[in-house]
This record gives C-alpha cells, sequence and structure tokens, in this order.
C-alpha cells in the first residue's frame, strides 16, 4: 500500500512538473499573440516588427525545451534556432563553431537575445546587408581551476559587407544589448568596428552548475 502511494505521488509529481514547463512555453507564445492583437494597428511600424520579431526568437528557443531555470539547453541548437530565422538556410552565410555544452535557461535566452540583435543588425546595416557579406560565429570554454567554474567566450566576427560607420547608429537593439550586458556583473563585452566589419565578443563567468559538456 505505500510503495502504491509513494508510486501515485511520483506520477502526480511528475505530471505537474510537465505541466509547469507546458505552461511556461506558451508564455511567450501568448506574449506574441497579445503583441500582435494590441499592436494591430501599428503592425507595418518597424519598430514593432522588430519587437515581435525578438520574442519570436524567444519563442524558438523556448520550444527546444529551454523553458524554466533548471532546464538545460545545448548552446548549438540555440544558436540554431535564432540564426536560422534569419539566416537563409538554403544558402547560410552565418558560420558557426564551439563545443557541445549545454547552459541553464538564464543563459540560453541572454544569448539568444544578444543573437538576434547581432543577426538582425547585421542584415539591416552590417555584413549581411551585402551580398557578399559574412559573419563568423565562434564559442569557447575555458576552464578555470581555480573557482570551479568555467568562462565562455563567444565571438561575433563580420567580413566584406559595406565600410562601417565611424559613429554608428544607437539604436534599440544596441542600447538592449548593452543593458543586458551592464546590468550582469559575470558579464564582459567588447566591440570594434575595424574596416571589415563589426567585432563583438562576450565573455560570462558560469558556476559549475551552469554548464554541462
Amino acid at each position: 500500500m505505500e510503495q502504491a502511494e509513494l508510486s501515485e505521488a511520483e506520477l502526480l509529481a511528475a505530471l505537474t512538473g510537465q505541466e509547469a514547463q507546458h505552461r511556461a512555453r506558451n508564455l511567450v507564445s501568448l506574449a506574441i499573440a497579445l503583441a500582435n492583437q494590441s499592436l494591430h494597428a501599428l503592425r507595418h511600424h518597424p519598430d514593432v516588427q522588430q519587437y515581435i520579431d525578438r520574442l519570436r526568437s524567444l519563442d524558438a528557443v523556448a520550444r527546444i525545451g529551454c523553458e524554466i531555470e533548471s532546464d538545460y539547453c545545448p548552446l548549438g541548437a540555440v544558436v540554431e534556432q535564432v540564426v536560422s530565422r534569419l539566416d537563409d538556410p538554403a544558402a547560410p552565410r552565418i558560420a558557426c563553431a564551439g563545443p557541445d555544452i549545454a547552459l541553464t535557461s538564464r543563459w540560453a535566452h541572454l544569448l539568444a537575445i544578444v543573437l538576434h540583435e547581432l543577426t538582425a543588425n547585421a542584415l539591416r546595416h552590417g555584413a549581411l546587408s551585402s551580398e557578399l557579406g559574412r559573419v563568423e560565429l565562434r564559442w569557447a570554454v575555458e576552464k578555470d581551476g581555480s573557482s570551479g567554474g568555467d568562462t565562455l567566450h563567444l565571438a561575433w566576427r563580420e567580413r566584406n559587407g559595406p565600410q562601417p560607420l565611424t559613429r554608428p547608429r544607437q539604436g534599440f537593439g544596441s542600447h538592449l544589448l548593452r543593458q543586458l550586458v551592464e546590468r550582469n556583473q559575470r558579464c564582459r563585452v567588447g566591440t570594434r568596428l575595424p574596416p571589415t566589419g563589426l567585432v563583438y565578443a562576450l565573455s560570462i563567468d558560469l558556476m559549475p552548475t551552469e554548464l554541462r559538456w
């Protein structure tokens, strides 16, 4: 009897967990639906279109199983979900490479926004606005034996695009990227604009429980 009750409790816990994940997955979809309905009269405005597109990138990440804080999401899958939405899958111009690692949802969602903004900016103003333009996206993990944690390094390099402006336009996407990083003390970012195109580097100090190989 006790064994039966234990099994029933375990089943209830599993079903509750599944329901929580299902509801979390639907939150971004609900936000997209609300935005489409509430902003319908402004649906053709570029700012509204960009806002909804950002939500769709987050939705793509959520649908590969990275919704709640304890979830681990493969970084390669995050990159593919976000970048493939904006790049041409038949003739990709963003070359991606890095180790097969998984991050907790906190960092997966942050990187989804960062990658979305970088890709969208490259399409509007950077290398991908030119037919010959290309992007190299690389990530690596640096081991830190003293603290027990690791550092994730992500590098975005554009080339063969139009000549970068000496004073680039600081739009909402640029402000968003800066605020996301500045608000977290474990993130560091560097941006350069050489003649070859934008170079963006992001480093994140990870706790041992935030990374899986």
